[in-house]
């Protein structure tokens, strides 16, 4: 067997999940290929050479109660990003006022806020909550995506089963050490809304954080709803 990324097959085949709701894609390999290129990015690779290889990295992907980045869910989640962001194209880098980011700003210290991931489920069945709109602020202001694909409030779909993602924007501040509070605020027609917050604590940096690291996700604890 040669050496593979199996990366690459398993983000074809989200794919093919994620467009079954987007059939305007469908037919237009360009876009398939740039939705492909957005996510292998922001995926390690992982490089197979062997049958036993392919079984253990399937089995890791397949299991519904695996909630990592590598998971198929976590890779649904960027595959419905990147249709976002390909489908409408790229927009010049903002700061939080609109305005374009200047080289003294992107030399500037900044606080770099993790991707954020977690579920909407039932609170009496405990099954993916589809159609939930989940708002995230932070420290009382909603928060700006760091990247267009980004959307916020996020709406739980069918094709990630329940599971929302968020990554807010840098804060450019000086400061040693940042401590934020995060609220995740959550409505749908047919339940109670429910509000969630977390504090993080960030530490200064010189270097925006420009693609997805796997160790540095925050994945919260699933946000129960109760039928209204």
């Amino acid at each position: 067997m040669q050496l593979k990324n199996y990366q690459e097959d398993i983000v074809l085949k989200a794919i093919d999940i994620a467009l079954e709701e987007r059939p305007e894609l469908q037919g237009d390999p360009a876009a398939i290929n740039d939705v492909a290129a957005y996510v292998l990015n922001r995926l390690p690779p992982r490089y197979i050479m062997s049958e036993r290889g392919f079984t253990r990295l399937a089995a890791e992907h397949l299991d519904e109660h695996n909630s990592s980045l590598g998971s198929m869910i976590g890779i649904l989640v960027l595959v419905n990003q990147g249709i976002d962001v390909v489908t409408r194209r790229r927009k010049p880098s903002v700061n939080a006022s609109g305005q374009p980011i200047s080289m003294e700003e992107q030399l500037s210290p900044v606080h770099n806020l993790p991707q954020i991931f977690g579920k909407v489920v039932n609170a009496e069945s405990g099954a993916a909550v589809h159609g939930a709109s989940v708002r995230l602020s932070i420290n009382g202001r909603t928060a700006t995506p760091a990247e267009p694909g980004w959307p916020n409030p996020f709406v739980t779909q069918r094709s990630t089963n329940g599971y929302y993602s968020f990554w807010p924007a840098p804060v450019r501040d000086s400061s040693e050490i940042q401590t934020f509070t995060l609220s995740l605020d959550v409505d749908h027609p047919g339940y109670q809304p429910a509000r969630v917050e977390k504090l993080i604590t960030t530490c200064c940096e010189f270097t925006l954080q420009e693609k997805i690291i796997s160790d540095g996700i925050l994945s919260l604890d699933p946000i129960a709803l109760r039928p209204a």
